[in-house]
């Protein structure tokens, strides 16, 4: 029936395991959780080694990182059942009723594809970028995602049928941090393939700090430039590009060059999102100077 595939780095993720298996025990189906951390050599590996001890449930570490859109294939490759729920590692469901509800869609047979959610806490975290972003752009209802299914594809929590999925898979030539999901929601729309949105969110709760966010923006808005160099996305697929393609068509990109340290220092320490907006589109500017 379902498999639970969960990636993870450098994270406890034990407590995540153990809620979802009491909440898949009690649906009496046929279920597996596959837990797998990406290299990270972590001391929370020894806590999620307890991992193996719940019945139906496995974790490993690996010995080389593969990055996270390969990681989701090898994932993929060991289930054994037809619906496959990837949840990241650094997340944690909202509901009691989290795996009934989505179990409920599938025998709707309405599609393939199921987006819970996300959902931020208001606790120390929110004086971060992350959160901030998290909670101004993907905290959203079900009835506003519907309205763009494609826009709203987070792999943080989503549920794929198995044959669907191995049509698709992640792109295994995305081996840094950012845009991989933008890439599969593009798939998945080329071939006319529905998602539905409902509302049964986890919460995100590894809110990385501001500079080691900023870190990845860098390594997303590479992987960007990558995508749209090749033709793999087009752009008008990003906000961000799509602001980006108007400076630079009236000539304004090359003046946010001079200034891209001092948003990127505001950013970091006001938690700016206008800064960190303005930082983004002069390091994608510098990005695209350089590969010419």
């Amino acid at each position: 029936m379902l498999s639970v595939l969960i990636t993870t780095y450098n994270l406890n993720t034990f407590p995540l395991v153990k809620k979802l298996h009491e909440q898949l025990e009690r649906q009496q189906i046929s279920f597996e959780i596959i837990c797998i951390d990406d290299a990270s050599n972590s001391d929370f590996n020894i806590k999620n080694e307890a991992i193996n001890s719940l019945t139906n449930c496995t974790f490993q570490s690996l010995s080389k990182n593969l990055g996270r859109s390969k990681l989701r294939n090898l994932l993929s490759q060991s289930a054994n059942f037809n619906w496959l729920l990837f949840l990241d590692g650094d997340v944690l469901p909202t509901s009691t009723n989290f795996i009934n509800n989505y179990i409920g869609e599938t025998e709707k047979n309405i599609a393939s594809v199921f987006l819970g959610g996300i959902a931020y806490k208001n606790d120390t975290d929110s004086s971060q970028l992350r959160w901030k972003l998290g909670r101004n752009g993907e905290e959203q209802t079900s009835e506003v995602r519907n309205k763009h299914p494609y826009n709203y594809f987070f792999t943080a929590n989503f549920l794929i049928n198995k044959k669907v999925f191995r049509t698709i898979q992640f792109d295994d030539n995305l081996t840094k941090y950012g845009y991989e999901d933008l890439l599969f929601a593009k798939e998945l729309e080329r071939k006319s393939i529905t998602i539905k949105h409902i509302d049964n969110p986890v919460f995100h709760l590894g809110i990385d700090d501001n500079f080691t966010f900023i870190n990845k923006t860098k390594q997303a808005l590479e992987n960007l430039s990558v995508l749209v160099s090749s033709d793999k996305i087009k752009n008008e697929d990003t906000k961000i590009y799509k602001t980006y393609y108007k400076l630079k068509k009236y000539g304004l990109a090359n003046a946010l060059t001079p200034f891209i340290s001092f948003f990127e220092r505001k950013a970091a320490k006001k938690s700016s999102l206008n800064y960190y907006h303005l930082f983004r589109l002069g390091y994608l500017h510098e990005i695209f100077k350089n590969t010419k």
